[in-house]
């Protein structure tokens, strides 16, 4: 089990060629590890080289998203803020996988001390394959025999269609937050330019108290933007994200069917490669038994890679059904964070509201300093007034 965190993102580099580096700490209790404990500095191209290469190390998997890049303000503090939630949420969900954590190229992202040299060795080996896994693939066209993932197909472009909707909606509310509480700061510097002007001094303290009051409604309205950026903005965004990975998975499904069909025209080469050779008797007795293998072997490899794609077929059912089901999760968890932080922002407001209304009420005599009364809440200072209005 890995508990990992992105922390402390520092600009590194001239102005021209900056990136931001940051801290991911790992603790672990596995094995695999040489120790329980650790960091390394990594940037975001690292982050992406392990998004790639864990989709081309397991086929069929739905690989946790790494955030879209993005050239302008990449330094700006909520965008950085943004980014470093969204890299630590992505390596905490690939460490929390079943597969994806045993994976080694994981294992170097977290522990290599020389981690560039180390990709470099690994990118030559492989022949910049991985470069273009995200990529449109191309080869002979796929026909495709189970009714399911054309079904499947279909759903993710309604879903990612109503998330990226629901990403602009709520970009939007946050905006118009942000702008309301611009304007809230205009507003209470005007009161505290009155407050501060030739009134009466009651009046000034009321005036003022009052500016208090909006000042934090302000710095709650700036809190709700900014909560709903890291609550519901980042969930419906991250899934607007990992909608690609599923597809990505479904085409690396399509990879290895044609891995499949090409080890079955390779078989049917070496078979009649071997026949004509046998009929024509260009195979020595002594060499009967290795032309034999050649065909045993190629119809191992066909066979070898047909359960492949059988095996990859099934798996991105069930990366599809775990994708489902932690996206109701994730959604269930981000807007009760959601609601809980609303519910308790307005709870602040409310009780600035009643201290102002118990100031006044106390000034214009209708609450005696230090009575039990001066406890009460606003309905209290309406039965106050109902009783005067009585008495008049």
């Amino acid at each position: 089990m890995e508990h990992i965190s992105v922390d402390d993102p520092q600009k590194v580099g001239d102005p021209i060629r900056s990136f931001t580096l940051y801290t991911v700490h790992t603790r672990t209790t596995s094995t695999a590890y040489t120790k329980s404990a650790f960091s390394v500095l990594r940037r975001y191209s690292d982050f992406l080289w392990l998004y790639e290469t864990l989709a081309f190390n397991n086929p069929g998997v739905v690989i946790p998203p790494v955030p879209e890049k993005n050239s302008f303000g990449r330094f700006e503090d909520h965008f950085v803020k943004q980014r470093r939630m969204a890299l630590e949420k992505c390596v905490q969900k690939i460490a929390n996988h079943s597969v994806l954590n045993k994976d080694p190229d994981l294992r170097l992202f977290l522990e290599s001390d020389t981690f560039s040299l180390d990709i470099k060795h690994r990118s030559a080996a492989r022949g910049g394959f991985i470069s273009s896994i995200g990529q449109s693939f191309t080869g002979p066209r796929f026909h495709e025999t189970d009714d399911w993932f054309d079904r499947q197909k279909s759903y993710l472009d309604h879903l990612e269609s109503q998330l990226r909707t629901l990403v602009k909606a709520i970009e939007f509310v946050a905006r118009q937050r942000q702008e309301l509480a611009a304007v809230a700061r205009e507003h209470i510097q005007t009161l505290n330019d009155l407050a501060s002007s030739d009134v009466d001094k009651g009046l000034a303290t009321s005036i003022s108290s009052l500016a208090d009051v909006h000042n934090k409604a302000q710095e709650l309205m700036e809190t709700q933007s900014q909560q709903d950026l890291i609550t519901f903005f980042s969930t419906a965004d991250e899934y607007a994200r990992v909608i690609n990975s599923v597809r990505l998975a479904f085409t690396s499904r399509i990879r290895v069917h044609h891995a499949w069909r090409a080890s079955e025209a390779e078989v049917t080469r070496v078979k009649q490669n071997h026949e004509k050779n046998r009929n024509q008797g260009r195979i020595p007795p002594d060499r009967m038994g290795y032309a034999l293998n050649q065909v045993a072997d190629a119809e191992r490899r066909a066979l070898e890679a047909k359960h492949e794609f059988d095996h990859v077929s099934k798996l991105v059912k069930s990366e599809m059904s775990r994708f489902e089901k932690e996206r109701v999760d994730d959604f269930k968890d981000s807007l009760h964070a959601f609601l809980e932080g609303m519910i308790s922002r307005q709870k602040e407001l409310i009780e600035a509201w009643e201290r102002y209304q118990q100031s006044l009420l106390k000034r214009a005599g209708v609450i005696k300093p230090g009575s039990a009364e001066a406890g009460q809440n606003g309905d209290s200072a309406e039965q106050h007034h109902s009783h005067d209005e009585e008495e008049d």
